[in-house]
C-alpha cells in the first residue's frame, strides 16, 4: 500500500490508526444539584438557629391586625411627647413603659431574658433594634429556648414557622425591624427527608403545625398560604390576612381565658372556630354587630365603655368593641367546662375561666372583671403621672392614628 493510501485509510477509519486509549473518552455523569436550602439542612429538634424574619415561612393564613396594632402602638412612644417634659423623671418612666418595653419584649423573644429600663432618655433614643449592643439583653441571645418561637425544617431545607407569627409580623412592621432584623428560633423537627410539598403539608396539618385558614375562617390549601411575615398591603403584596376574631380572642385572655403552658397549637385560632360556631347558633352576636372597626366608627363610640357587673351581665356602652370582647369572654367563662371546645379539647383545657355570679374578692372572676376594666384606658393617672395604657386602647389609637407622635389624634 501506498503512503497516500494508507494515509486516506487513517482518515477514512481514524480509530483504527489510532491507540484505542487516546480515541475512547468517558464521561461522568455529574450528580444531581441539591436544590434545598443549605443552611439548615443538618439542624436536629432543639437546636437554636440564629436568621432573619424573611427567612421564616408562614404555615397560618392570617393574623389579628388589632393585636399587631397594640404592640406597635405601645412600643413606639414619642420621646417629644409635652405631657412630661417638664418633669424628665416622669418623661422617662413614660417612655421606658413605652418604647423601652419594645427591647424588654424582643430580649425575651429572642430568648436572652430581658433587660432592665434605661438609665437615661438619651440612652433610650439610642438604641436599636438591629444594633443588641445599644440596648443590652440580659442573657445571649437564645440562652432561654423554653421562650423562642418555633420552626420546622421543610422538605425544601427552608424554616416553616410553626409559632411566633404575630410576635415576627410585629417586629417586622417596627422602623428600627423588618424583615431583616435577626431573630432566634429553636427548631421542633427536621421533615427535609420528605420528598415534595404535598407529603409535608400534610405531616404538618397531621401533626397540628399549620392552620389551612384564610382571614375569615374559611379554609385553604397550602398553595394559597401568605408567602411571607407581615401585613398584607400595597408595599408587601406577600404579607398576612387580618382575621378580626383572632385579635377579639387575644383581647379575652385573662379576661375569658387563660393561655396555659400546656395549651394546645392555635389555641386562639381553636378559640375563633368555637366562636363561629356560637354566632351560627345564635349564642352570641357576630363581630360585626358592634363597632369595633375605628375606620368605619368613631374612635368614642369604638373605645365607648362597657362593665361586667358582679352578676356577669353587661352595662355601658352595648356596642363598643369592649362591649364585644365583655359578651364573648362570659360566654367562654360560662359554658361548662367539660364542654369540647374543639376536637377532643375541652374549655378547661382551652384554658376557659370558670366565671361566677357575685363571686368573692380576689376569686378568678373578679380578677377577670378588674383586666377586662383595664382594656381601654389610656396612659395618664388620675395624678396626671403615667402608666401603661390598655391593650384595646393602644390598638385603637394605632389603628386610627399611626405611630404615636407629637401634633396627632393622639391626643398630645
Amino acid at each position: 500500500m501506498s503512503i497516500l493510501a494508507l494515509t486516506l485509510s487513517c482518515f477514512v477509519g481514524l480509530s483504527a490508526c489510532n491507540d484505542s486509549k487516546e480515541s475512547t473518552v468517558i464521561t461522568t455523569p455529574k450528580p444531581p444539584v441539591d436544590q434545598r436550602d443549605q443552611r439548615f439542612l443538618t439542624a436536629k429538634a432543639g437546636d437554636v438557629v440564629q436568621v432573619v424574619i424573611d427567612d421564616l415561612i408562614p404555615t397560618q393564613g392570617a393574623v389579628g391586625y388589632d393585636q399587631i396594632y397594640y404592640k406597635l402602638g405601645r412600643w413606639q412612644g414619642d420621646p417629644n411627647r409635652p405631657t412630661w417634659q417638664a418633669d424628665p423623671k416622669n418623661q422617662l418612666v413614660y417612655l421606658n413603659k413605652t418604647i423601652g418595653k419594645k427591647f424588654s419584649d424582643y430580649c425575651e423573644a429572642i430568648g436572652a431574658k430581658g433587660r432592665d429600663d434605661f438609665a437615661s432618655i438619651a440612652d433610650l433614643q439610642k438604641a436599636n433594634l438591629k444594633d443588641l449592643s445599644t440596648f443590652g439583653c440580659q442573657e445571649q441571645p437564645g440562652t432561654e429556648d423554653k421562650d423562642l418561637k418555633t420552626v420546622v425544617v421543610g422538605y425544601d431545607g427552608k424554616l416553616y414557622l410553626t409559632d411566633g407569627h404575630h410576635t415576627m409580623t410585629e417586629y417586622r412592621e417596627l422602623p428600627d425591624g423588618g424583615g431583616q432584623l435577626k431573630v432566634w428560633v429553636k427548631v421542633v423537627a427536621n421533615y427535609s427527608d420528605i420528598k415534595n410539598a404535598n407529603e409535608f403539608w400534610n405531616k404538618l396539618l397531621a401533626n397540628n403545625q399549620a392552620w389551612l385558614k384564610d382571614g375569615k375562617n374559611q379554609s385553604i390549601t397550602y398553595q394559597q398560604l401568605p408567602k411571607n411575615l407581615g401585613l398584607l398591603s400595597t408595599d408587601n403584596p406577600n404579607g398576612m390576612q387580618n382575621n378580626p376574631y383572632r385579635s377579639l380572642v387575644y383581647f379575652t385572655r385573662d379576661i375569658g381565658y387563660t393561655k396555659l403552658p400546656t395549651a394546645a397549637d392555635y389555641t386562639e385560632f381553636l378559640w375563633e372556630d368555637w366562636y363561629n360556631k356560637q354566632i351560627a347558633k345564635g349564642a352570641v352576636q357576630p363581630l360585626s354587630y358592634y363597632h369595633s372597626d375605628v375606620k368605619n366608627y368613631a374612635e368614642t363610640d369604638v373605645l365607648g365603655v362597657a362593665t361586667i357587673k358582679s352578676d356577669l351581665s353587661v352595662s355601658g356602652n352595648p356596642i363598643s368593641y369592649q362591649a364585644a370582647i365583655a359578651q364573648y369572654s362570659i360566654l367562654m367563662g360560662t359554658t361548662p367546662q367539660t364542654d369540647i371546645i374543639y376536637g377532643t379539647f375541652t374549655a378547661k383545657d382551652m384554658g376557659a375561666i370558670q366565671l361566677e355570679k357575685n363571686a368573692a374578692k380576689g376569686s378568678a372572676t373578679t380578677d377577670a372583671i378588674s383586666a377586662f376594666d383595664d382594656l381601654n384606658r389610656d396612659e395618664v393617672k388620675k395624678d396626671q403621672t403615667p402608666r401603661t395604657g390598655g391593650s384595646l386602647w393602644y390598638a385603637v389609637k394605632y389603628a386610627k392614628c399611626g405611630k404615636p407622635q407629637t401634633g396627632t389624634c393622639w391626643g398630645w
